[in-house]
C-alpha cells in the first residue's frame, strides 16, 4: 500500500514581519524563511510522522519555507529531500505579488537547492497548473515499491488542488501551516487515492497551531467628509 502524506509548509516569518508591503527585498516577501513557530511546527510534524511509520522520501516545493520544513521532517525520518517545481506555489501575480520572477524573487542563498527541481511553468494558467499536477501524480503512481511512504511539502493552493486530483472530490478545507492529509492507494491499478483520517489535520500541533494573521484596518475619515 502506497501512503502519501500531504503537508503544508510551516508558518513563515514574513507573516509576522508584515513584509508583504512594497519596499522590502522581494525574496523576503515571496520566498521567506520559517518563523520560529514555523520551525517548531515542523519539528512537531516530523515527530508525528516518524512515530507513525516514517517516510522513505520527502518531495518539496523549491520555495524556502517548504524546503526548511522538508529538511526537518527528512532528518527525523532519515529520508532524502527532492525539490520539485511541480509542487511549487502558483506563479500568478494575485498569489505572489506583481511582478514575480521565479529567479530574482527567490532567496539567492537557496539557489543550489533548486537546481535539480526542474523548471517552473511561468507565467501560469489553470491549464498549466492542472498539467503539472497531472504529471506529478502520474510519477507518484509509477514509484516503486508500492509500499513506499512519501511526504509532500507544498503550499495551500497546491495542496487543495492535489486533494481534488487525488480523490476526485473537491473539499472545503482550512489548511493551516503544517496541517497534513494522509492518502493511501492499495493496488497499482487504483486510479485514485483514499483519504486516511481527517483532511488537513492539525491536531498534532496542539498549542503550536497558528493561522495567517488577519490585519484589522481602521478607517479614519476627515471631519469635513461628512456632516451627518
Amino acid at each position: 500500500m502506497q501512503t502519501i502524506i500531504l503537508l503544508r509548509n510551516g508558518y513563515p516569518g514574513a507573516w509576522d514581519q508584515k513584509l508583504k508591503v512594497r519596499g522590502s527585498d522581494p525574496h523576503l516577501r515571496l520566498d521567506p524563511a520559517l518563523a520560529e513557530i514555523g520551525r517548531a511546527q515542523a519539528h512537531a510534524t516530523a515527530a508525528c510522522i516518524a512515530k507513525n511509520g516514517g517516510a522513505a522520501l520527502v518531495l518539496s516545493s523549491p520555495f524556502r519555507a517548504c524546503l526548511e520544513t522538508a529538511d526537518i521532517i527528512a532528518a527525523d525520518c532519515k529520508a532524502e529531500v527532492h525539490a520539485d517545481w511541480k509542487y511549487g506555489n502558483v506563479l500568478l501575480s494575485t498569489v505572489l505579488g506583481s511582478p514575480f520572477s521565479p529567479g530574482s524573487s527567490m532567496d539567492p542563498d537557496w539557489l543550489d537547492r533548486r537546481k535539480s527541481a526542474g523548471k517552473p511553468s511561468h507565467p501560469e494558467s489553470d491549464h498549466t497548473i492542472n498539467e503539472r499536477l497531472t504529471v506529478a501524480l502520474r510519477e507518484l503512481k509509477a514509484r516503486k515499491p508500492l509500499t513506499q511512504r512519501i511526504v509532500i511539502v507544498t503550499h495551500d493552493i497546491i495542496a487543495k488542488e492535489l486533494v481534488k486530483h487525488m480523490t476526485g472530490r473537491t473539499l472545503a478545507i482550512d489548511w493551516h501551516p503544517c496541517a497534513m492529509t494522509t492518502f493511501t492507494r492499495a493496488n497499482v491499478v487504483d486510479r485514485l487515492w483514499k483519504l486516511s483520517g481527517l483532511p488537513a489535520s492539525h491536531a498534532h500541533l496542539g498549542d503550536l497551531d497558528r493561522t495567517e494573521p488577519v490585519e484589522h484596518i481602521e478607517h479614519r475619515y476627515h471631519p469635513l467628509d461628512s456632516k451627518s
